[in-house]
C-alpha cells in the first residue's frame, strides 16, 4: 500500500476511508500501520478543507533583513497557514530564502530549508513569493535482516516529518472558485462542496526584482497586501471576537437627558388672549383676578416637572393663588393654565405684586402685577 501523497485528493463521491479493525492475535503489517495512519491524516485533511479553507492563519511575513552581503536575501517570519489540500503549514523559526533563485527557478530543499535546488526556468521581473506543505524522511535505522528473500536495502527511514518549501512562481496558482454568498446560501439551502485543488502554493507576497542582483532589494519591493493575492485565512478567535464586539457587548448608557429648567411664569387677565410677564391692571378697583402658565425649555420628563410659585408685595398688595403647586404634564413645556388668582391692593396708592415660580434643580422666574392710583 502507497503512503499518502501531498496532493491526494479523493473526490467526494468516492471517498472510502478505512482504518483497521484490531483483534487479539492479528497479524498487522506495515500496510496496516500506513492504512491507519493516512485514515486520520486524510479526515484531518478533508476536515480542513472543507470547513476552513486555505491561506495564511498568522505570521509569514515577508521582510528584508538588511544584510548587505546578500541584497535579494528576504526573512520569512515564523508563522501558520493551512494548505489548499488541508495540510498545516508551520514555520518554527524565521528562515532565510535568496530570491535570486527566483531567477533559476529554485526551491527550497524540505529537510534543509536553505539549500535551494533548480528546477526549471525562473522568472523574470516578477515573482510570487510561495509556500507548500512538503515532508522529510528522518532518523534512518537499520533494517533487521528478514533470514530469506534477496532485500539488499540495510537502512530506512524511520520518521516522516511536517515541513514545507519555498519558492518563486513565474504566475499565480489557481484561484478557488467564486463562492456563494450567505445570502445566497440561506434562500437556496446548500453549500457546494469545494472541488480538489490543482496547486498546492500558499502565496506569501509578490515581488518586483530589481533589474539585476547586485542592485539592493528595497522593502517597497515587497507587496504583502491585496494586490499580492496573498489569501488571508480569519481564525474562528478573530471572528469571534469581532462578533462578540459587535453585537454582545454591554453598550455605553446613554448620555443623561438634558436638563429641564423653567423658562417663565406668565400673567394674563381673565379676559385677555394675550400672556405677558408683566400684567398692569390699570386703574381698577380690588381684587383683581388674574390667571398664570408656567413655561419650561424643554419637554417635562417623565412623571411630570413640580412647580412652587409663591408671590410677595412691597406695597401691601395680598395675592391669593388657586394651585401654588402646578405640574407640567411629562412631554409638554407648558402646564395648563392656573385660573381664579387674585390680587387685593390699598384703596389708594401704586400697588406692586412679584410671583415667582421655582423648579425643582432651584432655578426661578418672576413676573409681575401692578395697578395705577386709585381715584378718591
Amino acid at each position: 500500500m502507497k503512503n499518502l501523497q501531498v496532493t491526494d485528493c479523493p473526490p467526494t463521491t468516492a471517498v472510502k476511508l478505512e482504518r483497521v479493525n484490531f483483534f487479539d492475535r492479528q497479524l498487522l503489517t506495515a500496510n496496516d500501520m500506513i492504512a491507519d495512519r493516512d485514515y486520520f491524516l486524510q479526515k484531518l485533511r478533508r476536515h480542513n478543507r472543507f470547513l476552513h479553507g486555505w491561506g495564511v492563519v498568522c505570521g509569514l511575513t515577508v521582510t528584508i533583513p538588511a544584510k548587505p552581503e546578500t541584497p535579494w536575501q528576504v526573512q520569512i517570519g515564523t508563522g501558520y497557514a493551512l494548505g489548499p489540500y488541508g495540510d498545516e503549514i508551520f514555520v518554527g523559526q524565521p528562515v532565510f530564502f535568496d530570491l535570486a533563485a527566483c531567477l533559476t527557478g529554485g526551491v527550497t530543499n524540505p529537510c534543509e530549508p536553505t539549500l535551494v535546488t533548480s528546477v526549471g526556468a525562473g522568472v523574470s521581473t516578477t515573482a510570487w513569493l510561495a509556500i507548500k506543505y512538503a515532508e522529510c524522511l528522518s532518523r534512518p535505522v537499520q533494517v533487521a535482516f528478514s533470514g530469506c528473500g534477496c532485500d539488499s536495502d540495510p537502512c530506512q527511514y524511520s520518521r516522516i516529518r511536517d515541513s514545507f518549501q519555498l519558492s518563486c512562481l513565474s504566475q499565480l496558482p489557481p484561484s478557488p472558485p467564486q463562492r456563494e454568498t450567505l445570502c445566497d446560501i440561506v434562500q437556496i439551502g446548500y453549500v457546494a462542496c469545494p472541488p480538489c485543488p490543482t496547486e498546492p502554493w500558499v502565496v506569501l507576497a509578490k515581488i518586483n526584482l530589481p533589474e539585476s542582483t547586485n542592485m539592493s532589494l528595497p522593502q517597497t519591493a515587497i507587496d504583502m497586501g491585496r494586490g499580492s493575492r496573498r489569501r488571508i485565512l480569519v481564525s474562528t478567535a478573530i471572528l469571534q471576537d469581532q462578533v462578540i464586539s459587535c453585537c454582545c457587548e454591554e453598550a455605553p448608557p446613554p448620555p443623561p437627558p438634558p436638563a429641564v429648567n423653567i423658562k417663565a411664569i406668565n400673567v394674563r387677565a381673565p379676559n385677555s388672549p394675550a400672556w405677558t410677564n408683566n400684567l398692569n391692571f390699570g386703574s381698577v378697583g380690588s381684587p383683581q383676578i388674574f390667571d398664570y402658565e408656567v413655561i419650561l425649555n424643554g419637554p417635562a420628563p417623565a412623571g411630570g416637572l413640580p412647580i412652587t410659585v409663591s408671590a410677595a408685595s412691597s406695597t401691601g398688595a395680598t395675592v391669593t393663588l388657586a394651585n401654588s403647586n402646578p405640574v407640567v404634564p411629562a412631554g409638554q413645556t407648558t402646564s395648563p393654565p392656573i385660573s381664579g388668582n387674585s390680587m387685593r391692593f390699598n384703596e389708594r396708592g401704586n400697588n406692586k405684586a412679584t410671583l415667582t415660580a421655582t423648579d425643582p434643580s432651584g432655578d426661578k422666574q418672576t413676573a409681575t402685577l401692578t395697578t395705577l392710583s386709585i381715584p378718591a
